[in-house]
């Protein structure tokens, strides 16, 4: 990246005054007239973004293999795209957690999905922030308004996870200061204090989002910022951070972007931490540019890994199309219980799980669940599909069924462990 900085600039002057010329440089970029003031006063000085032609570029490489990733998602059956995203929910809950060294997996998350008791069973934990990044595909989804609406989102995604030490004490927010540190021993950020201040930050972060006169892209990173710099609670900033990064950058990107951001982000985590330390670093002056760019990368790099899937996703389903009917007539199957098998299929080849419960089938069939219960029972004993879950009871192919189907060359599902 031709564009460079400040602190690099800074090194490589020969000035005698370099702090004066540093300054100046600084007060150049960010009176650009692309640049854009986010308004806050930080002790390094105001936040700004600068617009260099590197950062265009990359905006354009994203907005046109965004058009291809949508036009993918869009040429894939309904039942396909939904499998999709519940295994890209599950992915993304176990990619956050793992950045903040939270364990968890992906059978965990599934199943606190599938509890129909919130309180009941080990992973309850993982149910809300499991939900929350489901509500993305919906078109009905609100964004917050307000810093209460932030709290309140926080309090679903941490559920049950918080002792009572770690709880919230103040007005919203927390009352206490807050060291972010490396290694457990340097601090690398102290969060924003007092509360007062944490709410005008978070504020700015909401208003951030919504500025009419900067790219949608821009503000929700820049938002994103924000967040981890003020810092607001004592444990889980980060998940929530990522979660309401998802939510801003799901207005710009589609909803198999966003959800593959956190494993970009797990994958890459130096991108990920250098693009906060190059704020943090006072010589920057407040610039955000490279946080921009970094973060911008990151989102291309999700872009390419799900773009990667959906395209060996649909070949795959196009060779099993093809063959579904022929499969049908060998195994003398009814309407119906071919209709169980292409869906199943779907389910193995879109999603993280090949199983679907016995309602997702009466659904996706348009059956009533008892004769879809009597189509399963059939497929059974053929040995096409079996009981994967017993409570709820689910049902998945069989590796004679995939078989047959040529499944075994031609599944690209991830392991789901």
């Amino acid at each position: 990246m031709d564009y460079q900085e400040l602190s690099r600039a800074f090194y490589k002057s020969a000035s005698t005054d370099r702090f004066t010329e540093l300054d100046e440089r600084a007060r150049y970029r960010r009176t650009m007239p692309s640049s854009f003031d986010l308004g806050l006063e930080t002790p390094d000085g105001v936040l700004f973004i600068a617009m260099p032609r590197e950062l265009f570029v990359l905006y354009e490489q994203i907005l046109r293999t965004e058009r291809k990733v949508s036009s993918l998602m869009r040429s894939i059956p309904p039942i396909a795209q939904m499998a999709l995203v519940r295994g890209l929910v599950f992915d993304e809950v176990v990619n956050s957690n793992a950045i903040e060294e939270v364990h968890s997996t992906r059978a965990q998350v599934k199943e606190a999905l599938d509890s129909r008791a919130v309180q009941e069973g080990e992973f309850r934990r993982f149910k809300e922030l499991a939900q929350l990044y489901l509500e993305l595909g919906k078109s009905e989804h609100e964004m917050p308004k307000t810093p209460q609406e932030i709290r309140t989102i926080y309090d679903k995604i941490m559920d049950g996870e918080l002792p009572d030490s770690k709880l919230p004490d103040g007005k919203i927010f927390r009352a206490e200061g807050v060291d972010i540190t490396a290694g457990g021993v340097k601090v690398v950020h102290k969060g924003v204090e007092p509360e007062d201040k944490i709410i005008e930050v978070v504020e700015t972060m909401l208003q951030t989002v919504q500025r009419d006169d900067m790219p949608e892209m821009i503000s929700a990173l820049a938002s994103h910022y924000l967040f981890e710099y003020a810092h607001p609670f004592y444990d889980g900033n980060g998940r929530t951070g990522r979660y309401l990064l998802a939510l801003f950058l799901s207005e710009a990107l589609s909803v198999p972007t966003v959800l593959s951001l956190s494993r970009a982000i797990a994958e890459n985590r130096s991108i990920y931490y250098r693009a906060f330390s190059s704020v943090e670093n006072a010589l920057n002056r407040a610039e955000m540019t490279f946080f921009i760019y970094d973060m911008l990368t990151l989102v291309r790099i999700a872009q390419v890994n799900i773009l990667e899937r959906l395209s060996k996703s649909k070949e795959a389903f196009g060779s099993i199309s093809a063959r579904m009917d022929a499969f049908m007539e060998e195994q003398d199957l009814s309407d119906k219980e071919g209709s169980i098998m292409f869906v199943l299929a779907q389910f193995e080849l879109f999603g993280m799980y090949g199983t679907a419960t016995t309602e997702e089938l009466a659904a996706n069939i348009r059956l009533g669940k008892q004769m879809t219960r009597k189509h399963l029972a059939s497929l059974e004993a053929k040995d096409l599909v079996w009981k994967a879950r017993a409570r709820p009871a689910e049902f998945a192919l069989t590796d004679h069924a995939r078989c047959l189907l040529g499944m075994e060359e031609a599944s690209v599902s991830e392991e789901a462990s």
